[in-house]
């Protein structure tokens, strides 16, 4: 299942619950009944358009508080108008970017009509860090795995100038210096499929050294987008897995061991964030029949790249590590808008090894939950011929020596395809559920709590399930022009922690750390 996630804020004494994206900058919140405190209406137009979605409204001016830090005045977008393309439910994203013109759609617009040397339209973490001038400039943020069926409480961190001391040693890991201005990019060094590499298409971006490419790292994300050429190579390692309009099927029960390697650091990617537990419906006569398979979470990329990126490494890849964003020394003007000194660091949270075993307890877990039988995506073509068509040359025969070789075999008796098939519908619905219980139909608009505790703070939040149509949700992979299909997303709260004495005794820091599926 893919996976956004939330933090709870107030806006003008209201609460949103809004999505956590490092792939932009700007706050927006859509919310046409909800009495915001506004200390000014500026009346000045602004618009933001996403993969698939897009908000309009005017900018406006209110308290801002998030965890522990006020912002006195912070400057947003009061939505008017929500484009198609968003869960139903959404009322807002948070961007924690870079503040710069070229990422924030209300600096260009209160820029434009009040001068350049207005500040009114500084971003959040530019105002917070501005307030509070003992923090340094960086935040972590660690986006624990909300599974594939919510099988347990999805716990994610947000940490504003000093580190989680479970995880200190990132401030000692190397720095991956930004390279495309007021984006958080980096140089990926390399990619290994079953231990072997993969030889990098050209680069996108000038000056990159030789065998490099430029990623975005975007928590706004729910996919890994990539050129096709790498995306195919990934799963054409998953003996039995299908190509189809661009997005690969794998046999449940089977990954690959995937990784990348950044400033010198080999980052492994969890089995389990390869594929997304995945429903298609067929539609006869009336009759709808509903089957299991899983589906890659992978999107592919055309050869202009995302904003000059050649790749994004989202939530699949963040949720692996323990990443920390630093946007180095404020220039003359006060702004942290990424032109010098900005850098990332990451610490690895996946061993390799032990996330095989968690990946088999964890997908039997689910797909013993699901009425819908699960079933070889080979016989996809058999159950969708108009969706699917002729696919022969694009089913993967790749026999590995990967973990996936001791992975059960699905019996391809476990499905009757009778009589012509009517009407098709592809629906290609992540499932949803929570606390073990699934629902085999889909979930649309559900909600369902979770207790979350994020070092030291006790915020009540909630998971929200609902079905999305989206690519991602970030402005770059927009502008990049990924294939959008619809997906779920499972939306994970995340916290604002509070700085703490250093003095001070946390309990949740005392707490195991267990490994993911435990």
């Amino acid at each position: 299942m893919a996976s956004m996630y939330f933090v709870n804020i107030t806006l003008g004494g209201q609460p949103f619950t809004v999505i956590l994206d490092t792939g932009s900058s700007d706050l927006w919140v859509y919310a046409p009944d909800a009495n915001i405190n506004v200390l000014n209406d500026s009346q000045l137009t602004a618009n933001i358009t996403y993969g698939r979605g897009s908000i309009s409204g005017t900018v406006q001016f209110a308290e801002l508080q998030v965890g522990e830090y006020v912002v006195p005045s912070q400057a947003f977008i009061r939505g008017q108008k929500l484009g198609d393309g968003f869960p139903a439910g959404l009322t807002g994203i948070i961007g924690i970017s870079f503040d710069s013109d070229l990422e924030s759609e209300v600096a260009r617009t209160i820029h434009r009509a009040w001068g350049e040397s207005n500040t009114l339209g500084h971003t959040v973490f530019s105002n917070i860090l501005g307030q509070n001038r003992s923090l340094q400039p960086f935040f972590d943020l660690s986006l624990n795995r909300a599974e594939d069926l919510e099988l347990g409480d999805t716990k994610a961190t947000l940490i504003i100038g000093h580190h989680d001391p479970r995880y200190s040693a990132v401030a000692e890991a190397p720095q991956v210096p930004r390279i495309i201005e007021s984006m958080w990019t980096g140089y990926v060094d390399g990619m290994n499929i079953n231990g072997q590499p993969f030889q990098f298409p050209p680069a996108i971006t000038p000056y990159t050294p030789s065998g490099k490419l430029v990623s975005l790292f975007d928590s706004g994300s729910a996919f890994i987008a990539m050129p096709g050429a790498m995306m195919d190579a990934v799963f054409e390692q998953i003996a039995g897995s299908i190509k189809v309009n661009e997005t690969w099927y794998a046999p449940c029960y089977s990954s690959v061991n995937l990784t990348f390697t950044i400033a010198g650091q080999d980052y492994p990617v969890h089995p389990l964030d390869i594929s997304l537990v995945t429903q298609l419906t067929v539609l006869e006569s009336g009759t709808s029949t509903t089957f299991t398979v899983c589906s890659g979470a992978f999107l592919s990329l055309g050869p202009e790249g995302v904003n000059g990126a050649d790749m994004v490494l989202g939530d699949p890849f963040l949720k692996n590590v323990y990443a920390s964003f630093n946007f180095g020394p404020e220039n003359a003007e006060g702004d942290h808008n990424g032109t010098s000194g900005s850098y990332l660091q990451f610490l690895s949270l996946t061993n390799a090894d032990d996330a095989w075993l968690d990946f088999f307890f964890t997908r039997a877990a689910v797909l013993s939950l699901l009425f819908p039988a699960t079933i070889d995506p080979v016989l996809l073509p058999q159950l969708f011929p108009s969706d699917f068509g002729a696919v022969e040359n694009t089913i993967a025969t790749s026999l590995n020596t990967s973990p996936t070789s001791t992975a059960p075999a699905l019996a391809s008796s476990s499905v009757a395809v009778s009589g012509a098939l009517g009407e098709v519908r592809v629906d290609d619905t992540p499932v949803l559920g929570s606390s073990g219980a699934a629902s085999a139909s889909g979930a649309i608009d559900k909600y369902g709590p979770a207790v979350v505790g994020l070092l030291g703070a006790n915020l009540a939040v909630m998971v929200l399930l609902c079905v999305v149509a989206l690519s991602s949700c970030t402005r770059g992979v927009m502008r990049g022009g990924v294939r959008a299909r619809s997906v779920d997303a499972a939306y994970a709260p995340v916290k604002f922690e509070e700085p703490k004495p250093e003095a001070a005794y946390i309990p949740e820091y005392d707490a195991p750390a267990l490994r993911y599926g435990e």
